[in-house]
């Protein structure tokens, strides 16, 4: 669970955010929408605990990401970034592996236990028959499910994700997101990600994280699109989906 208490972030006089209280919940797949500049990104990453200035709380299963160890930090959340990764060396099951580097011992070895998890994240995302190809010779869409299964190879509680969609097709947008919600449900997990596809996230998430006029409302995405809120801040006829 992702709890933000009178959480406040901005840059100078710039306010993105202003004294917002919000719960992402566990178990629960939360799409985090706004407007170009409102902050998605920055909001994203002050929860992660990088080096983004706020007053207020933001807190992971309890623990606030600033002060935290960098290891127990690993093993609470875990942020898939829009990054493109392509070494041309580095197998799948190599960079899902990558995932467990806050369990293994100072050398980085792999227990028999670590590379079943590894398995199950590979297969939990219908990537097994990929695990020895290279980064390279990966579609956009296949290397963004193997940065996802790192995450869920990383095993925490909460993931986020910054833009999952961006660069797909249409088609792959909406089975990215169908996988989202089904590791969510089936794995009890806090997966908040922001979008640029309001449609998506109206239709296929459980809530929807607004952005808007330097405030941050949380509510499941039925009562979203039934309020109107979301297409008033967004200008959009109620018809838009």
């Amino acid at each position: 669970m992702i709890q933000l208490d009178d959480f406040t972030i901005g840059y100078g006089r710039n306010t993105l955010i202003s004294h917002a209280d919000a719960i992402v919940g566990d178990g629960r797949l939360t799409a985090l929408v706004g407007r170009n500049g409102s902050g998605k990104s920055t909001l994203l990453r002050a929860i992660a605990g990088l080096g983004v200035a706020y007053t207020g709380r933001a807190l992971v299963e309890g623990y606030d990401m600033r002060t935290i160890p960098a290891s127990l930090r690993a093993r609470r959340l875990a942020f898939v970034t829009t990054e493109r990764i392509r070494i041309s060396s580095m197998t799948c099951r190599a960079v899902v592996a990558m995932g467990r580097a806050p369990y293994t011992d100072w050398i980085g070895r792999l227990s028999p236990r670590d590379n079943e998890i590894v398995d199950r994240a590979l297969s939990d995302i219908g990537m097994s028959d990929y695990a020895d190809r290279t980064l390279d010779s990966m579609s956009d869409g296949e290397c963004q499910r193997i940065m996802i299964a790192r995450a869920m190879a990383q095993d925490t509680p909460v993931i986020l994700l910054d833009e999952p969609t961006s660069f797909l097709d249409l088609p792959s947008r909406y089975t990215l997101v169908d996988l989202l919600h089904r590791l969510a449900r089936d794995h009890g997990k806090c997966i908040f990600f922001s979008t640029h596809e309001l449609d998506i996230a109206l239709k296929m998430t459980d809530d929807i994280a607004l952005l808007a006029d330097n405030t941050l409302r949380v509510a499941p995405a039925r009562e979203m699109r039934q309020s109107g809120i979301i297409f008033e801040k967004f200008g959009l006829d109620k018809d838009f989906c």
